[in-house]
């Protein structure tokens, strides 16, 4: 079937997500080069680390992770931004897995019950036609077989676009964003919280804290991206 792919890749080329060059039939979404030069954040096997103090003392929080430094012109932003606006949501479960697989090994997901994708507003949702946190948390998934958490928590509203504002509006932006129900089943449970990427870390606040009542929960974090 090899000769197959080698064909269908002369007629339909694929392109790096990162640097936009051609894809070699063993490589899928991106290249060799980009992914061993990612400017990977480690944060997941340190306790304490720049992530975590985004939230120390907002929510119970035990672990957080992120897969790169997400900075405004590095070329690796383009993974996110053909994740979210390029209809390209098998991105998503792609970095899930080569990340799961890559951290598997340090016992970062040791302990926990369930992943929480962040999730959307019903209109964004129809607009862009699937949600990218799960998306990662399906790749996630795959690797580790930890279960999708039941789906508790709605957004309800559709908070405006994050990208252009500053760091106390974001966080206005994010107030009374979620509403959580029947949340009995997450009781006593360790939660991965799953977003694309962390800038303020105000969404995943909020997202959290509309579960904070539930008995003994615990969240620990996950994000492809990590802002600088």
């Amino acid at each position: 079937m090899t000769w197959i792919k080698a064909l269908l890749d002369l007629a339909y080329p694929r392109f790096c997500v990162v640097c936009g060059q051609k894809l070699s039939a063993q490589e899928e979404h991106i290249c060799t080069l980009c992914l061993a030069t990612l400017p990977r954040t480690n944060y997941h096997l340190h306790l304490e680390n720049p992530m975590e103090e985004k939230f120390r003392g907002k929510i119970p929080l035990e672990k957080t992770a992120a897969l790169y430094f997400y900075q405004k012109g590095n070329l690796s932003c383009n993974i996110i931004h053909q994740l979210k606006y390029k209809q390209q949501p098998e991105i998503g479960i792609f970095f899930g897995k080569i990340y799961a697989l890559e951290i598997l090994s340090s016992g970062f997901f040791n302990g926990i019950d369930y992943l929480m994708p962040v999730p959307l507003s019903t209109q964004r949702y129809k607009q862009r036609g699937y949600n990218q946190a799960e998306m990662i948390a399906l790749g996630i998934s795959k690797v580790t077989n930890i279960p999708i958490a039941p789906p508790v928590i709605k957004r309800i509203h559709n908070n405006p676009t994050q990208t252009h504002k500053n760091r106390i509006e974001r966080v206005l932006n994010t107030e009374h964003l979620f509403l959580a129900e029947s949340t009995e089943t997450l009781s006593y449970k360790h939660i991965l919280l799953i977003d694309d990427v962390v800038t303020t870390g105000s969404t995943l606040t909020a997202c959290a804290s509309s579960l904070t009542n539930t008995s003994g929960i615990r969240f620990s974090i996950l994000t492809l991206g990590y802002t600088l």
